[in-house]
Order: structure tokens, then C-alpha cells, then sequence
């Protein structure tokens, strides 16, 4: 027969379990992400483009802050201490991703050729495979995701449940947990969370405004990109461009 003393030293364990278990569940955070593009592989079948590539820089490296809360989420591009110049600049995307989880809408300020384009649409949704493999990114345990981009691209991505909302670098989301590693299967792209700061977002960074700018939606932007890059962009590049928004 338990005893008093027995019956309260399971409940504080119990009570002690259950406040460990939600404490637990991060809604709040900056997460510090760096992304490796291999430019190699990245334009390797684009003519146009490869006399600009600097001779022997193989790779290029860039920071992101991935800032969320309960049901919104902001991606931001950190500032380099020592910015690109020219067209190297350009190659990569710096898009800065606000998503709202509650209204399904998504505000994309995409850096194209030095000027700001505003898209706004709702949040992209992808079917994704949840596999078995483990492994740790930024302290916490995460579960590997597949998602079959088209016939010939995967996106592998590595969530943890611990992290509540379901977003991550870019666009990308609709999985059960936060993602904190997110690559091509052939390695061009490869996103990691250096850094996982638990902490309230800065006051008014999770959301910007439209006053004033022309927002395009993806499809009106997809037709208004053909038109005017035509010559300079494929149109599979274009749809791999947005699929990752």
C-alpha cells in the first residue's frame, strides 16, 4: 500500500514531468541559419551565366535569421560585413519570407537585380514524406522529410518536433515540427541551424507592409518574369525558383 508521502512525491514528480513536457515545446525563437550554394552545380547548364562566375569560388556561403512565434514566422537575409559587389551579388536569392499561420497567407519581398517585389499568396503546401532517420541539427532531434520537387529534384529536410511551428528556411513548412536542415539531394542548395536562441522576437520584425507597393501574386509574377527574362531564364528555372517560396 503506497503511503501519503508516497501518493505526493508521485504527483510533484508527475506535475514535475508534465511542466518539463510543455517547457519543452519551444514556441518562441531566433534560429541562425547558414546556407551553402554550390554555384557549379547550381549553373552548370546555363551558358549565360557562367563567364560571371569568379574563377575558382566554388561555393558561396550566406547567413539567415529565422524568427517565429506561435503562428507567424519571418526569414531574413544577415547583412555581410563585407557585401558582394557587381553580378556575383545576384546569383543567390535574399528574400525576406513572412508567414502567417492563422490567416494561410504568405508575404514574400523578393531582392530581384536591386530592387524590391512584393508577392503576397497563400502558404504553399507540399506532400511530404516523413521517414525514420534521425539526427541532430542545433541541439535538437530531428526527423528527416522527402519531398519530390519535380520527376528529377528531392528536397530532403530534417524538422524537430520540439520546435512547434511549421515553417522553416525560405517557404518551406507543412511539417509537424520546425525545419532546421533543408537540402537538394545532389547538394546544390543546403540549408543548417547554426544556432537555436529561445527568445521573444524583436517587437514588429514578424510582419511588413504593402502600402503603397505593387503586389503581384505567384502566378502574375511567374507571367511577368517570362516576359521580361525570357531569354535569360528557363521556364523550369522559374518554377523551381517559386516552388521554394
Amino acid at each position: 500500500m503506497i503511503s501519503t508521502v508516497g501518493i505526493k512525491n508521485i504527483l510533484v514528480l508527475a506535475i514535475a514531468f508534465l511542466t518539463f513536457s510543455v517547457n519543452s515545446q519551444v514556441t518562441n525563437a531566433k534560429i541562425v541559419f547558414e546556407r551553402k550554394t554550390n554555384l557549379e552545380k547550381m549553373f552548370k547548364d546555363n551558358p549565360r551565366v557562367k563567364p560571371f562566375l569568379k574563377e575558382g569560388v566554388k561555393y558561396k556561403i550566406e547567413n539567415f535569421n529565422l524568427y517565429i512565434n506561435d503562428s507567424c514566422s519571418v526569414f531574413l537575409p544577415i547583412e555581410s560585413d563585407e557585401p558582394e559587389q557587381g553580378f556575383m551579388k545576384y546569383l543567390t536569392s535574399h528574400n525576406k519570407v513572412y508567414q502567417n499561420f492563422n490567416q494561410d497567407n504568405k508575404l514574400v519581398i523578393m531582392d530581384m537585380w536591386g530592387q524590391e517585389t512584393y508577392l503576397q499568396d497563400s502558404i504553399s503546401v507540399r506532400q511530404w514524406k516523413v521517414t525514420e532517420s534521425k539526427r541532430k541539427i542545433g541541439g535538437y532531434l530531428c526527423t528527416k522529410a522527402i519531398w519530390e520537387m519535380d520527376d528529377s529534384t528531392r528536397i530532403y529536410a530534417w524538422f524537430s518536433p520540439d520546435i512547434v511551428l511549421s515553417t522553416g528556411p525560405e517557404g518551406f513548412g507543412g511539417l509537424p515540427g520546425t525545419i532546421l536542415g533543408l537540402a537538394t539531394e545532389n547538394g546544390t542548395i543546403i540549408y543548417f541551424a547554426k544556432e537555436v536562441v529561445v527568445e521573444q522576437a524583436p517587437e514588429g520584425i514578424l510582419t511588413a507592409s504593402t502600402k503603397g507597393k505593387d503586389v503581384y501574386t505567384v502566378a502574375e509574377l511567374k507571367k511577368l518574369l517570362t516576359e521580361k527574362m525570357g531569354q535569360w531564364v528557363k521556364p523550369k528555372d522559374l518554377d523551381a525558383m517559386f516552388s521554394w517560396l
